[in-house]
């Protein structure tokens, strides 16, 4: 693991890898997998540059489209002050259904690098179960 990568984790979910696709593209529907995540609105298909409106905790923020492979990978990435942290989701046809993996790299400014580790940890507690709710969100969905 990278020494910025807070954490990686891998899902195999029962759903078609078209339909993994879409629900993971899905911003409105993201509340129901995303923790901390009130709401998120964009307009349109995702694209390159894209910027993705959200509500965490009561704060509006803005991640945007920073990698894509459309229908293979894409990366959200959100910066906050002094810290970026990077979400790439990338999937993998595995028989009729599909395996996702969600790797977390944060990058924090020299005026932070004494406390790196602690908010990596941070992260990873709060998102290192993202992945599985997505998996019983994918799988329940109609």
């Amino acid at each position: 693991m990278d020494a910025r990568t807070a954490f990686t984790d891998t899902e195999l979910v029962y759903v078609s890898f078209t339909r993994a696709w879409a629900l993971l593209t899905d911003w409105d529907a993201a509340p129901v997998w995303m923790p901390g995540v009130d709401h998120m609105y964009a307009e349109g298909r995702p694209e390159l540059g894209m910027a993705i409106d959200f509500t965490a905790g009561g704060h509006e923020r803005t991640a945007t489209i920073t990698a894509l492979e459309p229908e293979d990978s894409l990366t959200l990435t959100m910066s906050s002050g002094d810290v970026r942290t990077d979400y790439r989701y990338e999937l993998a046809q595995d028989g009729d259904n599909v395996r996702v993996s969600l790797t977390v790299d944060v990058v924090v400014d020299d005026d932070l690098a004494s406390m790196a580790a602690e908010i990596r940890e941070s992260v990873a507690d709060a998102d290192g179960g993202q992945l599985q709710q997505f998996k019983e969100y994918a799988e329940a969905s109609p």
